[in-house]
């Protein structure tokens, strides 16, 4: 299982986060999504691409950015 981190500059509301949870929950292989509204930021956990996660986002109808967001425990440790 992958997890993948994006910034969603774009995404400024609670329909653009149900536009963008939508379009991740209608694919099966997604396993978790957690959008922080405040933060602008997306994490999915399944068996998708980070390619294929941002082209999931991006159809939705916004622009996904890869974080540079450590991740794992450690990682979420020292994040500021």
């Amino acid at each position: 299982m992958e997890k993948h981190v994006f910034k969603v500059g774009d995404m400024n509301c609670n329909g653009c986060v149900a536009s963008i949870r939508q379009g991740l929950e209608a694919d099966k292989r997604v396993e978790s999504i957690d959008i922080q509204l405040s933060k602008k930021q997306v994490t999915v956990a399944g068996d998708l691409t980070t390619e294929e996660t941002a082209e999931i986002i991006t159809n939705a109808g916004f622009h996904p950015e890869q974080s540079t967001e450590k991740k794992g425990f450690l990682g979420s440790l020292f994040s500021s």
